[in-house]
């Protein structure tokens, strides 16, 4: 007999089985005879429950002998038994072997059957190899094939019983029979595989006709590639798929109506919603769109890509806003019935805007408001640099950021100026966001655990919700807007403790490459703030009014002065109001401000610090009239020569008018003259003052400062 090999174990591991009885059974069909083993019967060489009614040795001279009934069915062999011809037994013998191992009828039909039956390699190749569908791109499952084989193998058995019928009848000792009752019984005893043959004479008999006909094809069912669909033409598919991907969602019943209407008017056949069923899921992935949206299909049905964690701090930073699960009451004035009454929610919920560092999922900034606007993810943003500069030092900038498109426009330039790197997040596509799974967890692990958790959002499909009935109750002692925002504060303070260690260690790892610093001009320009008007540069600098207070600002920065004719605007930072960022209102000109050293009047007051900051506005001041006169000198310096030419005689002739005598060129020599005298003279007077002035004492030279002030505007 010859078994799947796959089986073989499964066979001898199961006690009870028909196989496991046809090892053991004494019975055995051999050349369509019935013989016995002879270890049964024998004294020595002999099975353990043997009868022992004879010695081998008499045994085998019996069997060739002329004068005795024994015959010998077949000789034994390593791993074959020896068997003798059952009914060539006496019947004492015969009586013996019936009372201990029962009657020899059905241990034959088993024997029989299972010795003709041998598994179909060939049909489990076919099974394999099969291809079905629209485009023959589907293949069997693997069960399938199994269990087709075997099917296979099984009717290739039923077949051979019948076609050798007579053999059949004799091992069954009876002379006649009805043939397909008794394959059917046959059949349904051999359990020895997984066959699912019918258990009835007349639906094996046809399951047999047409195994015939069609062979191994015949057991495949709805899995051939025939052409008996329903839906066969180019159209029918197309129609019946616009209909099932449209975006009402039809249920199968509605389907195949709509789809039948047509059909009866083009004379098609009509569909069952089960047929639209079957297509439905068939066509999953093209219908998925037009059914779930193009999400749905980014996150569900399109393949994935698998990404790890950043290896160190600060190479990647993610963000997104968040409506947190957090109610808060607030109390307004507003125009109810056509009077101003005064109304409270308790509906409310503050939106935050988390920046975190995957890394550890460090909450590196954040801030908090009513709802998600540029100007909230500018605080953010603006926090997140604050807590790095407070970590790190310095304002150190993400290698890389990644945000949703939200304020795509106006925020994208600010996003690609703090970062090396910026890698918006596909639109639709929220599983690139590793956000969104930290607001789940920090939901769980510290919202839902206060008294004004409003539970999860309705997309979420969770039945873990807060009793509304108590909310209900206890809303009068919900937290105000200010007490939920500090409620938020608390716990993005209790993330930023349980973490910050491990991220201050990965900041170490990493490489300096990677370590990008941002100028405090950058820091301004970009997420600074604005006063929303312009000012123009005066004598004591710039004056500008932040939060209603008036600040004033300037720069030992020449080419500022320079510049005195310009509007500017102001950038500013409330947590730094010691300097500011100066734009022109054309954008051309850009200074950074400071706030400057206020002196003490009272010389009894004056400190080492205040000296050396007088001491940097007088050099300054020094400097600056310096580079005037320079200028003024190399003016001189260029237009005397210039204006000794021949060739502008007449031309100043003209311009110019003669003295009481009638002359002008002699004044005009004379104005030169002097003019050169003059300038000579200052340059002397300049040299002589700063002599003095280093003999000068301290004291001194702030009182004369005092008397006689030089106005450097004159100068400009």
């Amino acid at each position: 007999m010859k078994l799947p090999e796959r089986h073989t174990h499964w066979f001898k591991s199961r006690a009870g089985t028909n196989l496991n009885n046809m090892e053991n059974t004494p019975y055995l069909y051999y050349n369509n005879k019935l013989g016995f083993k002879i270890s049964y019967l024998t004294s020595d060489r002999r099975h353990d429950d043997s009868l022992m009614l004879i010695s081998y040795n008499a045994l085998y001279k019996r069997m060739k002998s002329n004068t005795c009934c024994e015959k010998e069915l077949r000789r034994g062999s390593l791993g074959i038994d020896a068997l003798i011809l059952f009914s060539s037994l006496s019947r004492q013998w015969k009586d013996a072997i019936t009372s201990k191992f029962g009657s020899p009828k059905e241990e034959i039909k088993q024997s029989w059957f299972a010795q003709h039956y041998e598994f179909d390699r060939k049909a489990k190749e076919f099974y394999l190899a099969h291809r079905y569908g629209d485009k023959n791109e589907k293949k069997i499952d693997l069960a399938l094939v199994e269990k087709f084989s075997y099917n296979a193998s099984m009717l290739n058995t039923v077949i051979k019983m019948k076609t050798n019928r007579k053999a059949y009848a004799k091992a069954l000792g009876v002379t006649s029979l009805d043939i397909w009752q008794s394959l059917s019984n046959d059949v349904n005893a051999f359990r020895e595989i997984p066959h699912t043959l019918p258990p009835n004479k007349d639906s094996l008999r046809r399951k047999v006709t047409k195994y015939q006909k069609e062979n191994y094809a015949s057991l495949l069912g709805r899995l051939a590639n025939n052409n008996a669909k329903k839906v066969i033409s180019n159209e029918q598919t197309a129609l019946l798929d616009e209909l099932i991907k449209f975006h009402n969602n039809l249920d199968n019943v509605q389907i195949a109506k709509f789809y039948n209407t047509t059909a009866r008017v083009v004379g098609w056949k009509e569909i069952t919603d089960g047929t639209v069923a079957n297509r439905k899921k068939k066509k999953h992935i093209s219908v998925h769109a037009g059914r779930k949206g193009v999400k749905s299909l980014k996150n569900k049905v399109l393949m994935q890509v698998k990404r790890a964690k950043p290896s160190t701090s600060m190479l990647y930073w993610t963000m997104d806003g968040w409506d947190v699960e957090l109610l808060y009451q607030e109390t307004v004035t507003k125009m109810v019935k056509g009077k101003m009454r005064t109304v409270t929610t308790y509906h409310n919920r503050p939106t935050i805007v988390v920046i975190i560092d995957p890394f550890n999922y460090y909450p590196i900034g954040y801030a908090i408001g009513t709802h998600e606007t540029p100007e909230l993810i500018k605080e953010a943003l603006k926090n997140a640099f604050y807590h790095v500069k407070e970590l790190f030092g310095d304002y150190y900038m993400p290698y890389q950021l990644q945000s949703d498109n939200y304020a795509k426009k106006k925020l994208k330039p600010i996003y690609e100026a703090i970062s090396k790197h910026y890698t918006p997040a596909e639109v639709g596509n929220a599983k690139s966001k590793v956000i969104e799974p930290y607001f789940n967890r920090i939901n769980n692990k510290y919202f839902k655990l206060l008294n004004n958790w409003s539970g999860y959002g309705t997309v979420s499909g969770s039945k873990n919700q807060p009793n509304s009935e108590y909310l209900s109750k206890t809303k009068k002692n919900f937290p105000t807007k200010l007490e939920c925002f500090k409620q938020i504060d608390t716990i993005i303070n209790q993330e930023r403790i349980a973490k910050i260690d491990e991220f201050k260690k990965g900041w170490k790892n990493t490489k300096e490459e990677h370590k990008q610093i941002m100028s405090f001009e950058n820091f301004l320009l970009t997420l600074g703030s604005e006063t929303g008007y312009t000012n123009s540069l005066k004598g004591d600098g710039l004056t500008i009014t932040i939060h209603g207070q008036k600040y004033t600002y300037d720069s030992f920065d020449i080419n500022f002065r320079h510049q005195a004719s310009l509007n500017w605007i102001i950038k500013y930072d409330d947590n730094d109001l010691d300097q500011v960022l100066a734009i022109s209102s054309c954008g051309s000109e850009r200074f950074i401000l400071q706030q400057p050293y206020i002196q003490p009047m009272a010389l009894a007051d004056r400190k080492d610090e205040d000296i050396k900051n007088w001491q940097k506005i007088k050099e300054f001041n020094k400097s600056t009239v310096s580079t005037i006169l320079d200028e003024q000198i190399d003016n001189y310096k260029a237009l005397d020569p210039f204006l000794a030419q021949d060739k502008l005689e007449n031309t100043m002739a003209k311009l110019l008018l003669t003295d009481s005598l009638g002359q002008h060129k002699n004044n005009k020599s004379q104005a030169r003259l002097e003019a050169n005298k003059a300038t000579a003279k200052l340059k002397e007077k300049t040299l002589v003052k700063e002599q003095k002035q280093e003999t000068k004492t301290f004291a001194q030279e702030q009182e004369e400062y005092y008397k006689s002030q030089i106005n450097v505007s004159e100068y400009l």
